[in-house]
């Protein structure tokens, strides 16, 4: 028979725990829902989402992309399809010798990392903030060179600061400012008082 004492202890033990539970969902019931009626809403992205392709043009409605196939030898994922071929005075394509007569990117393979985008020569390729890719079939997220280039020059944000030529901005810059302080301290690891291993660059007595 069970002892009255540990009896009314469970009961209000439970009796804590459900008023716990209904607390939390209390405590939310008031709040602004996080999630939207997608795809009637859609969320504004972050301004440096990378998005979907766009290759652009110049301002005389020529396209900014050569042919160099550069994007596609940087893409780990292999995603980029470059063929060129050589403008010709009856049929111009881009200022350069060559243009892409082919441009096909697969979003089945796209990891959306940007590297096509640095290695571009001509800022040809750029990255919208579109993100709502969907289709009914594979073949449906290779997008060609006509699905991808735009229909007048892409109109780009100012600057917000005023840089030098041949100032390096953004992850390059970081990434060197890293390799640098990493330098710095192998430097002075080496250079530490006792430290006798590792250094074969000259300099100990003979």
């Amino acid at each position: 028979m069970p002892d009255k004492p540990e009896k009314r202890q469970s009961v209000l033990t439970a009796t804590a725990a459900v008023a716990q539970g209904l607390w939390i969902t209390l405590r939310h019931l008031g709040r602004k829902p996080i999630t939207i009626q997608y795809p009637e809403q859609h969320r504004e992205p972050f301004p440096r989402f990378k998005g979907r392709h766009v290759l652009d043009r110049h301002p005389d409605g020529l396209e900014k992309c050569i042919g160099c196939e550069l994007c596609a030898g940087a893409c780990p994922a292999d995603a980029i399809l470059v063929i060129g071929a050589e403008n010709t005075p009856e049929e111009r394509y881009s200022p350069g010798e060559r243009y892409a007569r082919v441009y096909e990117i697969n979003y089945l393979r796209c990891i959306f990392c940007g590297l096509c985008v640095e290695a571009c020569p001509t800022e040809a390729l750029v990255m919208s903030h579109a993100y709502d890719l969907s289709a009914d079939a594979r073949d449906k997220f290779i997008f060609t060179k006509e699905m991808l280039l735009a229909d007048a020059p892409l109109q780009r944000r100012p600057s917000q600061e005023d840089l030098a030529a041949g100032e390096e901005v953004g992850d390059f810059r970081i990434l060197k400012e890293g390799l640098a302080r990493a330098r710095a301290l192998s430097a002075a690891e080496g250079a530490a008082p006792g430290n006798t291993g590792g250094d074969a660059g000259g300099g100990s007595p003979a």
